[in-house]
């Protein structure tokens, strides 16, 4: 399952397009990235390494699921990183495809991932950091690929955090609708960083128990320090959750307070209308014998005492202290 070499010089589209196919190698080690696959690079793997057809189709598929296969002669993993969409404000997500086998790796994503183009441009500028990075094996390099990968959920979590605090202080001074799309809008980021870090949990946690003649037991402490920091994204994550929860209900409280204070004035309103409009009918209907019926100035003084009372009992219901 070695790399065919002879291949070297169409590892890149034509001028002025960003790379397809990058290899960076030593003598102790193979990386090939294969960024924005295409059909020709499905062929090309197809031709220069053994691996399972189920793995290509899981790349063509764009699997929803997290996860780790094992073979003999090498691993498939199968990363989802976090993303931060700047024109929508939303988290979304790239997938990472890895093939680890002995003295080579193999990485294939469907977009240009930032991080990783950066990781690469490091080693092909300074061959001793290469030579440092290579040496250590192809699980150290993976380790490397991940850290470089997830340094942007690290960056999503934080900004999250700045939100969910500036939504806190925000509610105290408007709870309009505004704010509730707000909320719902940060709660759907959150959750939906949850759903992405835990599987990539639970994976790195599975790679310290496979046996595999190129996944020393040095390299462990590596993955665990990875995998603390995808401890501290997920529960950080879920603590903003928690907080969101109780913002909502907060949120709501106000929204709930706020209709029921709209819906006393129109009721106070609507009562104080009564009276006037009882005399009203009552004169309305030309009866002789009512008081002051034959006097107009008389008649027209009861309008205005009662109307007056009224919204001395409106004004006082309304600056009445509440509890």
């Amino acid at each position: 399952m070695r790399l065919d070499t002879k291949e070297k010089g169409t590892w890149k589209k034509e001028q002025g397009e960003w790379p397809v196919r990058k290899l960076i190698e030593t003598k102790d080690l193979r990386w090939l990235h294969v960024s924005g696959i295409q059909e020709q690079d499905y062929q090309f793997l197809h031709t220069s390494f053994k691996f399972h057809t189920l793995d290509y189709e899981d790349i063509r598929g764009q699997t929803h699921l997290a996860k780790v296969d094992t073979y003999k002669h090498y691993l498939f993993f199968v990363f989802h990183i976090p993303t931060y969409h700047e024109h929508n404000r939303t988290v979304g997500r790239k997938e990472l495809y890895i093939f680890l086998a002995d003295k080579q790796i193999v990485t294939v994503t469907h977009a240009p991932m930032t991080e990783v183009d950066d990781f690469i441009a490091r080693l092909e500028r300074n061959s001793r950091f290469r030579a440092s990075q290579f040496s250590k094996g192809a699980a150290f390099v993976m380790y490397q690929i991940l850290m470089e990968a997830f340094r942007q959920g690290r960056q999503i979590i934080s900004q999250m955090a700045q939100e969910v605090g500036r939504l806190e202080e925000a509610i105290n001074l408007d709870h309009g609708k505004s704010i509730t799309v707000e909320l719902g809008h940060a709660r759907r980021n959150v959750l939906y960083l949850r759903h992405l870090i835990d599987p990539q949990r639970n994976i790195i946690a599975s790679l310290m128990h496979i046996q595999r003649p190129f996944i020393p037991e040095t390299v462990f402490v590596y993955f665990d320090d990875l995998q603390d920091d995808l401890d501290t994204v997920w529960l950080t994550a879920d603590n903003l959750k928690l907080l969101l929860d109780g913002l909502f209900d907060v949120n709501e409280a106000l929204l709930s307070h706020r209709t029921n204070e709209v819906i006393t004035i129109l009721t106070i309103m609507s009562a104080s209308l009564m009276v006037p409009t009882f005399i009203a009918g009552f004169y309305g209907m030309n009866v002789p014998w009512l008081p002051f019926a034959q006097s107009a100035p008389a008649v027209s003084l009861l309008y205005v005492a009662t109307f007056f009372l009224m919204l001395m009992a409106v004004v006082w219901i309304i600056k009445r202290p509440r509890q």
